[in-house]
């Protein structure tokens, strides 16, 4: 399998920009949500719809939170495998840098004459 570690870090950059509109998207979201259960006044029947607005809020702010922390750590995996390749990357140029210095350092050994020997 083939990396290609600025793949990566895309991939990355995406995700993170992702979650960031996610947590304002669901920031503006929460503000709204909680300025329709005030409105709804407290009027007896409206104050139980307030109250599950807010119970079903509560557990929406969790789920997502859960979800943000999700795609935190796919971000931070991305940004470690971007790493690694990149390492991996460094060592393969490193090694075959030092196996065309050999190459041209000279003859390898003594070669063998006429004859196999």
């Amino acid at each position: 399998m083939q990396v290609e570690p600025a793949r990566l870090v895309e991939l990355a950059g995406s995700s993170e920009r992702v979650l960031d509109a996610m947590r304002q998207d669901w920031a503006d979201a929460v503000e709204e949500l909680a300025e329709a259960c005030v409105a709804l006044g407290d009027a007896t029947g409206t104050a139980n719809l307030a109250a599950s607005y807010a119970d079903a809020l509560g557990d929406a702010d969790e789920v997502l939170t859960s979800l943000a922390g999700a795609l935190e750590l796919g971000v931070a995996g991305l940004v470690d495998a971007a790493r690694d390749a990149l390492r991996a990357d460094d060592t393969v140029a490193a090694e075959l840098e030092r196996a065309t210095h050999l190459l041209g350092e000279g003859p390898f050994g003594i070669m063998p004459g006429p004859g196999g020997r």
